[in-house]
């Protein structure tokens, strides 16, 4: 029987892969520097934050608190090298989730991150819907940004799948072409189901050779009767 895919193939990430990073970003952490420099940094990003929230900056005074954020943080770069970026990270980081669970400092550290969440679908009516570890390397990539450094630098290969994979995979409201792109960079990391995946979305964005193309390469690393019933309905075209 022919069934044409329309949905997604779910986000699946190892657990083990999940746990030693996190073990590693604990360790990170603890490797963090101190000191008024350190502290300097910390107050910038919390500044920036409670700004981006409130947003009643100028773009003039918004561009401002950047560029004090990045002198900061560039100042302990020069002084302790590249690796501090992923200790600070790591370090700040471990405010994330008690400030997802309403802390009084939340704004400090999120700044307007949960809007983005719900714009990307990892929350709906105030509940979040991704999970931690999703939620966790987006906010990962925000800080990246904000302290002027690519969006999934320093990110491991399971970062990756989950960055990317959510975007992707579960990012409704995320244009085809962007969906399209972070797949790419999905299946690069090794994520699981991604020519399934782009096969739904080259359904949906009617190229259906493109689409049966992306089911065939599916269907040989997996020959399931699951991808082989999507495949015969890429095919011809129709249901049965």
């Amino acid at each position: 029987m022919s069934v044409a895919p329309r949905e997604m193939p779910p986000l699946t990430l190892s657990p083990e892969a999940v746990s030693a990073r996190l073990a590693e970003e604990a360790r990170l952490a603890e490797e963090a520097p101190e000191g008024e420099a350190a502290l300097e940094r910390a107050r910038r990003f919390a500044e920036l934050n409670r700004s981006e929230l409130e947003a009643r900056d100028t773009p003039g005074q918004a561009a401002e608190r950047r560029r004090r954020l990045l002198a900061a943080t560039n100042g302990l770069v020069a002084e302790h090298g590249e690796e501090v970026l992923q200790a600070m990270r790591a370090d700040d980081l471990r405010a994330l989730e008690p400030a997802l669970r309403g802390a009084p400092s939340r704004a400090d550290t999120l700044g307007g991150f949960l809007r983005m969440m719900e714009r990307y679908g990892m929350m709906a009516d105030g509940r979040q819907r991704a999970p931690a570890f999703v939620v966790r390397a987006a906010w990962l990539a925000r800080w990246n940004a904000m302290h002027g450094r690519a969006l999934t630098e320093g990110f491991a290969e399971i970062d990756h799948q989950a960055y990317w994979g959510w975007l992707a995979l579960a990012a409704e409201n995320a244009p085809a072409e962007r969906r399209l792109e972070a797949l790419d960079r999905y299946a690069e990391a090794g994520g699981a189901g991604a020519e399934e995946a782009r096969a739904v979305l080259l359904l949906e964005a009617g190229l259906q050779e493109d689409a049966r193309e992306a089911l065939l390469a599916a269907y040989e690393r997996a020959p399931t009767f699951r991808l082989r019933n999507h495949l015969l309905a890429a095919t011809s075209g129709e249901e049965d």
